[in-house]
């Protein structure tokens, strides 16, 4: 079960169907409207390397959206390599200049690694130039791994220039039922001194089949300092029926419909309800729903709300 909060539509389906990535899998996703009528809005279908995303436009028509292939190689002396071909593609289905990001993954006789990632990005013609290189260094030290990210920018010039800093921990204890991840990301002011201007915290805990997650975010208050600027807290819990249930209550510093306090603690904004199960042929379905606060009161929820159904089917 992983220890980071994914996506939040798409967690419940990782949690089913984490062991059955290697085969085709094919994602569509239903919305409903005001009268409860139920209409495709999506599909992802995932093959081994490949995966592709279509959505329904403003015409109701299915377009692409991206496409990508990924390669994964492996040298002598143990760096791995991944390749990475994304293709784009506007609200009309017009393909867009390509991405590729290369990735190499270096491991250290000493437990540490060294991490390259490089973006390319197409340009008009169609040529693909360098355009963001992210070199992250890590070490562990006991159940903890510290690691720095540098990320590198052209210039005006054309050369590579430091634009932002990251640096993170990771403390992983209990063979895996606990885990905390603090990173701060820092960006050069107009002095060209870097300074801290986000940051993020994610606390998890796993126990008899309940994996309870805490994400705090911090974000550059007009002060200068780092400011609470929206919680998540979620709890996952799988049921003797095979169903999983993922509870997600989203902080922030108001409330929909409310003034911002300022220096007040944070209110939830909405409790998001996703519900899983999955059927004896693999075939897993997730609804998700909404309860959103009363204007009356922030501390009464309304009535969930069904907001998407996503189908998930493998092939073998």
């Amino acid at each position: 079960m992983p220890m980071v909060l994914a996506m939040r539509r798409s967690l419940p389906v990782w949690l089913a169907c984490a062991a059955l990535f290697a085969q085709q899998r094919e994602s569509r996703t239903y919305v409903f409207d005001v009268n409860g009528n139920r209409s495709e809005w999506s599909t992802a279908v995932r093959d081994g390397g490949t995966s592709s995303e279509t959505v329904r436009n403003l015409n109701g028509r299915q377009v692409p959206v991206e496409r990508t292939e990924e390669r994964v190689a492996k040298r002598p002396d143990g760096t791995v390599v991944t390749e990475r071909l994304i293709r784009r593609f506007d609200p009309n289905g017009d393909p867009l200049p390509p991405e590729k990001v290369v990735t190499e993954t270096t491991p250290r006789p000493d437990g540490s690694f060294v991490e390259v990632s490089t973006v390319y990005r197409g340009d008009i013609n169609g040529s693909l130039r360098p355009a963001e290189k992210a070199v992250r260094e890590g070490r562990k030290r006991g159940d903890q791994t510290v690691s720095e990210t540098r990320i590198e920018r052209p210039s005006i010039n054309g050369s590579f220039e430091l634009h932002e800093r990251r640096t993170a921990t990771e403390t992983v204890r209990e063979a895996g039922k606990s885990s905390e991840r603090d990173e701060t990301v820092y960006v050069r002011d107009a002095n060209g001194a870097f300074i801290p201007s986000q940051r993020r915290i994610v606390r998890a805990r796993e126990s008899d089949g309940t994996l309870q997650q805490q994400i705090e975010e911090y974000e550059a208050a007009t002060s200068g300092s780092l400011q609470l600027s929206r919680q998540l807290s979620s709890v996952t819990r799988r049921n003797p029926d095979g169903t999983e249930n993922t509870i997600v209550d989203v902080y922030g510093v108001n409330a929909p419909g409310r003034a911002i306090d300022a220096g007040s603690p944070p209110q939830l904004r909405e409790r998001q309800i996703f519900t899983s199960r999955q059927s004896p042929d693999g075939t897993v379905v997730t609804v998700f729903a909404v309860q959103r606060p009363s204007l009356n009161s922030p501390r009464e929820l309304g009535r969930p709300e069904t907001v998407s159904e996503t189908v998930t089917r493998v092939k073998k």
